[in-house]
């Protein structure tokens, strides 16, 4: 009998009272790709921690290739040949890409360190894998999302481990880089890899793995050949019952009044950022206006633009009062909110607790503050609220925000921006890591936002997302806004992201 490339015996993790993971069973061997699917808080990047030495396990053993792993150890991980791409990216963001590639290699020492030689072995792998990373000097804490996570999976690569586990990869890539990127995995598959692929994707599921096992409330529901089974068969399995999402009714009519217009927007490029060319556009209430886009062309310069959070040229104006430049104050009392692309760095602080995360937005605080004091007991309680109306799965309220799965997460920013109860909404891929129960929750929730005469401005790198919720679409592209174009008009908002104008 062959010696699986990697084995889970009894493996179990909780937090406190929350079973993060249950005792776990599985053996899987080299040579293929395994999905792992399931909801937010069902335990998959809790398995992708465990296995790559993040956490240590409360009981159960794995091993790699027979030999025993000692869990708790990313080192030990490391030198057994597990590679890892995380959902939260571990980068550096003040050393360049190149030198956050070298990060972890052993022979990254001495004279390989010098900065050409780091750059020159870097674009040979990014050249090699296909994965563009641009500029590889600039610091990666500049970069967007997407190129983060590019950089991510070069440097999860660059060691060829024998077990590789990627946390939602293609979460940010581009329909290309994602075909890409799957081509590469079925070569090191074919090469003998084994690849743990966790997504909410179930159609990449289906079309890039061997097998696929399903995990709800950290338990395995069942594992399963992804030639036995269909989308739907999965979004069961992982939901359950109602796993069905709804499109909006379309068309809606925009008109008067008139929530939202932008005349020549425009940024310099500054420290990795996109250059944003003069962009304008109108928004009335309560329209869905989307606005597609390869991550990183500009879709961060424009939403952080009009919200007053980086440097402009140009007019913004939110129901008749004009915004003056770079105040986020004044946005914010004109009635606009933002969701940023990137949760962990610019809308939650990692180590205070949940409900202290669920009022940070200066509307909430002022509405439980007086005379210069928090009612804590009032926040405690609107952050119960909110927990439970957005299916939050946490611990207690006490719990550190950053401990969180990234799906919780973000529905806690998405929930307190729509507390504040905004008149013009900006999110920028709102439904980013969540599953398909989640996703169709704020779905339901922008529509029934825009229903009250909000203007949302939904940024989003997901078309499926764009043709069920928008009611007018436009596409960036290199910091250049085209449209409006129909959401539905797949080829043509298609053509636009690649440039083809």
């Amino acid at each position: 009998m062959t010696t699986p490339r990697l084995s889970l015996c009894g493996v179990a993790k909780r937090y406190g009272d929350l079973v993060a993971l249950a005792p776990l069973d599985l053996a899987l061997p080299g040579g293929t790709i395994h999905g792992i699917l399931g909801e937010n808080g069902a335990g998959k990047s809790t398995l992708v921690r465990l296995v790559a030495g993040g956490v240590q396990a409360d009981s159960g053993t794995i091993a790699i290739d027979g030999a025993p792993l000692a869990t708790g150890d990313p080192r030990a991980a490391r030198a057994a040949g597990v590679g890892v791409v995380h959902q939260h990216f571990a980068l550096v963001g003040a050393l360049s890409v190149a030198e956050n590639l070298a990060l972890g290699r052993p022979e990254s020492t001495g004279a390989w360190c010098a900065p050409a030689r780091l750059a020159a072995a870097a674009r040979a792998l990014s050249a090699t894998l296909g994965l563009d990373v641009g500029d590889l000097t600039a610091p990666c804490g500049a970069l967007p999302v997407g190129g983060q996570a590019r950089v991510e999976i070069l440097r999860a690569l660059s060691a060829t481990p024998r077990v590789l586990l990627l946390d939602e990869p293609t979460a940010v890539l581009t329909p290309r880089e994602t075909e890409e990127l799957f081509a590469t995995l079925r070569r090191l598959r074919d090469g003998g890899m084994l690849v743990l692929f966790v997504t909410h994707k179930l159609e990449e599921a289906l079309a890039l793995c061997d097998a696929v096992t399903v995990l709800r409330g950290g338990k395995r529901v069942t594992t399963v050949g992804a030639t036995d089974v269909t989308a739907h068969d999965l979004a069961r399995m992982m939901v359950g019952a109602g796993a069905e999402t709804a499109a909006r009714a379309h068309p809606r009519a925009t008109g008067e009044p008139l929530a939202l217009l932008a005349r020549d927007v425009a940024t310099n490029a500054v420290a990795g950022r996109t250059a944003l060319a003069p962009c304008s556009l109108d928004i009335g209430a309560g329209e869905i206006c989307g606005i597609a886009g390869v991550d990183g062309n500009g879709q961060d310069e424009l939403a952080g633009a009009l919200a007053g959070v980086i440097p402009r040229r140009g007019t913004v104006v939110v129901h008749g009062a004009t915004l003056p430049a770079d105040d986020v104050r004044a946005a914010i009392a004109a009635g606009l909110a933002l969701v940023p692309g990137d949760r962990r760095r610019d809308a939650l602080a990692a180590g205070m607790t949940v409900w202290q995360n669920t009022i940070l937005a200066a509307p909430l605080l002022a509405r439980f503050s007086g005379f210069g004091l928090l009612d804590v007991a009032r926040a405690r309680a609107f952050a119960t609220d909110l927990v439970a109306s957005y299916r939050v799965a946490v611990p207690s309220l006490d719990h550190p925000v950053g401990a969180l799965s990234g799906g919780n997460q973000q529905r806690i920013v998405i929930g307190r921006a729509l507390a504040t109860e905004p008149r013009v909404l900006i999110a920028v891929n709102p439904t980013r890591g969540l599953d398909i129960a989640a996703t169709a929750h704020v779905h339901a929730m922008l529509a029934a936002t825009a229903a009250t005469g909000t203007a949302v401005l939904l940024f989003t790198t997901d078309l499926d997302e764009l043709a069920a919720i928008a009611d007018r679409s436009f596409v960036l592209y290199r910091g250049r806004l085209a449209g409006p174009v129909s959401p539905r008009d797949r080829a043509r908002i298609g053509a636009l992201m690649a440039g083809l104008w």
